[in-house]
């Protein structure tokens, strides 16, 4: 969701992982505003174009640097928590998990 390209071609797939999961759908969201986008957001600044080979170890790394940052009280100043819940690309993959999750609910019940 941090590409500049049309990140809509891929919220299928990224639905159906997020689904998966185990994390319930606040977690979900709660880990996209505080880890990935503090660590993602400048590659929507970026003119380097597309990323070609995502390399999730890379964003596994930055994102615990992060958590282990001395300066760890300052991330409550996240730009990500006014943007990310307003964005159109999470609240159609946030539709998109919940829809594809429904049916697990329903047969549980």
């Amino acid at each position: 969701m941090f590409l500049d390209t049309d990140t809509s071609l891929s919220r299928q797939w990224r639905a159906t992982q997020l689904a998966t999961s185990p994390y319930s759908i606040e977690q979900l969201e709660f880990i996209l505003v505080d880890e990935v986008y503090p660590v993602c957001k400048y590659n929507l600044l970026s003119v380097a174009g597309e990323w070609e080979g995502f390399d999730p170890e890379w964003l596994r790394t930055k994102i615990l640097r992060r958590l282990d940052s001395a300066f760890r009280v300052l991330h409550v100043l996240n730009l990500g928590r006014l943007t990310v819940h307003v964005s159109a690309e999470w609240r159609a993959t946030k539709r998109a998990i919940l829809a594809l999750r429904e049916p697990r609910t329903k047969n549980a019940a």
